[in-house]
């Protein structure tokens, strides 16, 4: 009976362990889960405020595009429009001189015998 009794200890005992191990092990896993999750949470939250300022670049663009300024702007840049009271100037293209090439002096190249140049390849 005694057997029995020691036999049923370190079975529950082992069981213990188990469990233990597992719960450990367990408790690991949450925990590198926990970090990757925070880490992406952090690369998220960059990007998060990266769209939050082009998305404010984008819109106080879009107020300038929508104001008179930009209207009268383009229209005097782009659209050639005037005012009532401007006086409009616009440049016509002159006549360009074409320039003359300035020629090149041909350089003849007289080839060398093929002893002065063995001589040349040997002793010098």
């Amino acid at each position: 009976m005694e057997i029995l009794k020691t036999i049923k200890r370190h079975i529950y005992l082992l069981i213990m362990i188990l469990v233990a191990v597992y719960l450990i092990i367990d408790m690991n896993t949450r925990l590198s889960t926990l970090a990757f999750l925070e880490n992406q949470e952090a690369t998220l939250q960059t990007d998060v405020n990266n769209l939050q300022a082009t998305l404010d670049t984008v819109n106080d663009r879009i107020d300038y595009a929508r104001s008179d300024t930009a209207v009268e702007e383009w229209a005097r840049q782009q659209g050639l429009m005037r005012k009532e009271d401007d006086h409009v100037i616009i440049p016509l293209p002159g006549s360009y001189a074409t320039p003359t090439p300035t020629p090149y002096p041909e350089i003849a190249v007289t080839p060398a015998p093929n002893w002065t140049i063995w001589k040349s390849l040997i002793f010098d």
